[in-house]
């Protein structure tokens, strides 16, 4: 019984360091990226976070205009807003992917939550060159500090044609943390 007890006593504790560790990082300025299994999919939803030293306000004006991610977004080679109509916005993107591999375009439905306390796009695949792509862009104040954005990035898109895993993995470990730093350039005053 004690030792069951000592287990159930320290959880809480090792919870508590996992937490302050990814502080540490995310404040050091790190891109912290974790993968979740989807029963049935052959492909993980992976989420991305990072403090982004900038209002939460300035990054939706980028994250929510899918009209412009041609000039704002990494490797998006077209973009356009199809519609928007109260909280829901229609947008079309294309996405560049290395030679030999086509581009893959998606039509999305996302629905905008405009803060605060937080600000968020939260999409859903229409139709296009995926079987999947839901995913959302979450923002809120970083410890209440309004000059500082916790940014969460989450996505699960499962391309129609093949692409190789090790593409996907480079996505994973290269192309995201990219992303972030982007949007930090983008947002420095």
């Amino acid at each position: 019984m004690r030792r069951l007890l000592v287990v159930f006593c320290l959880f809480p504790v090792t919870a508590a360091i996992a937490d302050d560790d990814l502080k540490t990082r995310l404040e050091k300025g790190e891109v912290e990226i974790t993968t979740r299994a989807i029963a049935g999919s052959s492909l993980p939803e992976v989420t991305a976070q990072a403090i982004i030293e900038t209002p939460p306000e300035r990054l939706w004006a980028i994250v929510q205009d899918c009209g412009n991610y041609q000039k704002t977004m990494q490797r998006v080679v077209r973009s356009k807003e199809i519609s928007r109509q109260g909280q829901k916005v229609v947008c079309e993107v294309e996405i560049g992917l290395p030679f030999p591999l086509s581009n893959l375009v998606g039509v999305t439905e996302s629905t905008h939550t405009i803060g605060p306390p937080k600000w968020q796009r939260a999409w859903h695949l229409l139709r296009g060159d995926y079987e999947v792509n839901d995913g959302s862009w979450t923002l809120t104040r970083y410890e209440d500090d309004p000059t500082r954005t916790l940014a969460i990035y989450r996505v699960h898109a499962i391309p129609k044609s093949a692409v190789p895993d090790a593409i996907l993995r480079k996505g994973q470990r290269t192309a995201i943390p990219n992303m972030f730093n982007h949007l930090r350039e983008l947002t420095k005053n």
